[in-house]
């Protein structure tokens, strides 16, 4: 009970990175390079808001195994400095050229990570950063400690170089986020630094995190009002996400015929009904294949990652769910669809042209098979 009073900065943290990952898994479906990195940052500082703890409970401990459990917990606390200083540097640089390759090219920022990596194994037979004494299982810092944390300083000063550099890359509200993102964790080292016993340098990382969750990689609502399908711009968001990625998948535009006439000769409450009956639809024949959108009006698109089935057979399964409705607006709604495979190279409006214009085929030709 005492180490969870000592130590309860640490378990509200802890609880907040669990929460935030279980809203960002369940409430969203939409993917996208930013929220993979921000997870990575994440499981970072989880485990750096676990280990920090660990490291003062097993010191000076004395039973079986209690040398290495003090000793190791603290050579992943060393090394998960330069590592969550590299994801929020590779997070930064993401926001800053919206290009994963660049990220990956640049190793995700890693390369202090490496080097403090191979700093620590030879610290296991001559102490450069910390000591362990095995008689009394007692911590005690190292000559050359001070390298350690003069590389997290360059790490953060790095980031605020790229981003004073590329400032006119991004807006002024998320040029001030990342700078408070990085001013927290530096602050609460700071903090430490004057009292050992104020667990801030790894804690105030997270609000850094929930502040770039809750501006940069959340909107106000992902859905659309009137059908509760993802709108235009979550469907954009996961469509660069694909792109950026490399994923295969393809889109299919979909588009109600007639739709006027039933807005013009008997009202739009009924016109909004059928919207919200056929995307009803949508979600019941895509939701485990694919993620539907509304664009606006009576213009839908499905992203679909299934390669294998036939587009024509989830229009065929679509045109008879419409016609076991109970609503005879319903059971007569016909539709036009064109589809477009994404090609390594594509750009988002040339897919968004090539199945466009597809559609209009069917529409005045009939349906594509």
């Amino acid at each position: 009970m005492d180490d969870f009073v000592q130590f309860q900065l640490n378990v509200f943290a802890l609880l907040c990175l669990a929460v935030l990952y279980v809203i960002m898994r369940t409430k969203s479906k939409v993917e996208s390079f930013g929220k993979r990195l921000l997870r990575m940052i994440m499981a970072a500082t989880s485990a750096a808001v676990i280990l920090e703890p660990l490291t003062w409970i097993f010191d000076r401990k004395l039973f079986p195994g209690a040398y290495l459990l003090e000793y190791w917990t603290n050579f992943g606390l060393f090394l998960i400095g330069p590592l969550l200083g590299g994801l929020m540097l590779s997070y930064v640089d993401y926001h800053l050229f919206k290009s994963p390759s660049r990220v990956y090219k640049k190793l995700f920022y890693q390369h202090m990570t490496i080097f403090t990596f191979v700093v620590l194994l030879i610290n296991v037979f001559h102490p450069v950063y910390f000591d362990v004494d095995p008689e009394g299982n007692s911590f005690s810092s190292g000559p050359l400690k001070e390298i350690h944390y003069l590389i997290l300083a360059g790490i953060y000063v790095a980031m605020f170089r790229l981003l004073i550099k590329n400032k006119s890359r991004v807006s002024r509200s998320t040029y001030w986020i990342f700078t408070i993102f990085f001013a927290l964790p530096i602050g609460g080292m700071m903090v430490q630094l004057f009292d050992s016993k104020l667990y801030f340098s790894w804690t105030s990382i997270v609000l850094g995190i929930l502040a770039a969750y809750t501006f940069l990689e959340s909107t106000t609502s992902e859905q659309d009002f009137l059908t509760k399908l993802y709108n235009r711009q979550s469907y954009e968001i996961y469509l660069s996400h694909l792109i950026e990625t490399k994923q295969p998948f393809k889109v299919i535009l979909i588009d109600l015929d007639h739709f006027k006439e039933i807005n013009d000769h008997f009202g739009h409450q009924q016109g909004d009904q059928v919207l919200i009956a056929f995307a009803g639809v949508l979600e019941k024949t895509f939701k485990t294949r694919g993620l539907p959108a509304r664009l606006g009006g009576d213009e839908f698109v499905v992203v679909l990652h299934d390669e294998e089935q036939p587009v024509s057979d989830y229009m065929e399964e679509m045109s008879a769910r419409l016609k076991t409705d109970q609503d005879p607006f319903i059971q007569n709604l016909q539709f036009s669809y064109g589809w477009s495979c994404y090609q390594e190279g594509m750009a988002m409006e040339e897919l968004y042209t090539s199945a466009d214009q597809k559609m209009y085929k069917d529409k005045r030709e009939g349906r594509l098979v």
